[in-house]
């Protein structure tokens, strides 16, 4: 009766530590995002080259990015594009989002590791 007690415990306490590790968000790394720029204000529906810089070795960061969308500051995301050639930049047709809390964010998807996040901008 002891052992099952301990190993409930011992379950209940892996549940939540794997809750508080899934909950955090992965950090920046190896991509800046060149544009949207902080504050810049951006045409709902209009065209817009998204435009990024990758540090780590095409070999290392890979072929392919995917690129998302956020209109509430980072809190949910949707997919734009992906498998988009790691070309540094992607021409796409703005979401119609009235929002001055949208980002963009890029990934990697050979290393997801690799991602960057843009500041705010405005879709109008």
């Amino acid at each position: 009766m002891k052992r099952i007690i301990i190993l409930s415990w011992v379950t209940v306490a892996l549940f939540i530590v794997c809750l508080g590790c899934s909950s955090k968000p992965l950090e920046d790394k190896g991509v800046t995002i060149l544009s949207p720029k902080a504050n810049e204000a951006v045409s709902a529906g209009g065209a817009y080259e998204i435009q990024w810089k990758a540090e780590p070795s095409q070999s290392e960061f890979g072929a392919a990015v995917t690129i998302e969308f956020s209109k509430d500051g980072g809190n949910s995301w949707e997919i734009v594009k992906e498998n988009v050639p790691n070309t540094m930049k992607y021409m796409g047709q703005v979401p119609k989002a009235d929002s001055k809390e949208c980002k963009i964010r890029v990934f990697s998807q050979f290393r997801p590791i690799y991602r960057g996040t843009s500041e705010m901008f405005s879709v109008k």
